[in-house]
C-alpha cells in the first residue's frame, strides 16, 4: 500500500472513530438524569429555600435542565448575591452560592437588614445569629423595601465606617451598638454604657484605629461608665469628656 493511500484510510478511520465516538456521547448523554442536587456557600439561607426555589426536579434528564433559568430563580432570593449552576456527571448538578451578609439593622417600622452596599434585606428566621449594630437617622424618603439598594451618601459613609470597622477587628466592630446619621456629623455609640463617639465625616481607617487604641488603654482601665464622650472630629487628637 503507497504511503499516500495508507494516509487516507489513516484519516478515514480516525474520522469514523471521531464521529462514532460522538454519536456515543450524545447518546449517553441523552440517557443521564438528575439524581442529587449539591447546594454549596449557605450560612444564612436555609439549603431547602435554595432547593425549592431552583424548582430543580429529580428525575429530570440532565440535558434538560435550564441553568439559566435555575440561575435565575435563585437570585430571586434577597440574600443572594451570586450564583453559580453547574452540572456535574453523571447524575447531579451544583448550585454555588454568594450570599449578601447583613452588616446592620435598620430602624424603621419592621426588622430589616442593610449590607455594605446598601442593600436593604428582610427579616430572616435563621440559624445565623445576627449580633449587629443599629443603623438610625436614615432619611425618610429613603425607600426600606427589601432589594432595594440606599445611594444615598450619608447611608453609604456610615456603612464604610462598619465595613471598616470589621476589617480593622472583630471587637472593634462589636463595641459599636449604633450608627447615628445627624446633619454634619456622624456618631457611632459604645455597646459598653452606649458612650457617645462624634465621629465627623472622613478617614474612617485613621479614626478607627485611633479609637481602638483608646478605648483599649484607657477606657479599659477607667471604665466606660465615667465616659460622658469621645470626639474624634479632630486632626491627631481625640477629645474627650470624663464625668466628674
Amino acid at each position: 500500500m503507497s504511503e499516500g493511500r495508507a494516509k487516507h484510510v489513516w484519516l478515514s478511520t480516525l474520522v469514523v472513530v471521531t464521529v462514532g465516538l460522538i454519536a456515543f456521547s450524545n447518546y449517553w448523554k441523552s440517557t443521564l438524569k438528575l439524581k442529587d442536587i449539591v447546594i454549596e456557600g449557605t450560612k444564612i439561607v436555609d439549603k431547602n429555600e435554595i432547593l425549592q426555589l431552583s424548582q430543580a426536579q429529580g428525575g429530570t434528564m440532565l440535558y434538560d435542565v435550564d441553568l439559566t433559568s435555575i440561575q435565575r430563580n435563585v437570585l430571586s432570593h434577597h440574600y443572594m448575591k451570586d450564583a453559580v449552576v453547574e452540572r456535574n456527571l453523571p447524575s447531579s448538578l451544583r448550585i454555588s452560592v454568594t450570599e449578601r451578609s447583613p452588616l446592620a439593622l435598620v430602624n424603621g417600622n419592621e426588622i430589616r437588614y442593610i449590607d455594605d452596599e446598601g442593600v436593604i434585606l428582610p427579616h430572616l428566621a435563621s440559624r445565623a445569629l445576627f449580633d449587629l449594630p443599629v443603623l438610625s437617622g436614615v432619611p425618610g424618603s429613603v425607600s426600606l423595601r427589601p432589594g432595594s439598594r440606599i445611594g444615598h451618601p450619608d447611608v453609604q459613609e456610615a456603612l464604610s465606617i462598619l465595613a471598616t470597622a470589621k476589617l480593622v477587628s472583630r471587637e472593634l466592630f462589636h463595641l459599636i451598638s449604633e450608627v447615628q446619621i445627624r446633619r454634619g456629623d456622624i456618631v457611632l455609640y459604645s455597646a459598653e454604657w452606649g458612650v457617645p463617639i462624634i465621629f465627623g465625616r472622613g478617614e474612617a481607617p485613621r479614626k478607627l484605629v485611633r479609637l481602638e487604641t483608646f478605648w483599649n488603654e484607657i477606657v479599659r482601665e477607667r471604665g466606660a461608665q465615667n465616659l460622658q464622650y469621645v470626639d474624634l472630629r479632630f486632626d491627631d487628637q481625640i477629645i474627650v469628656h470624663w464625668k466628674i
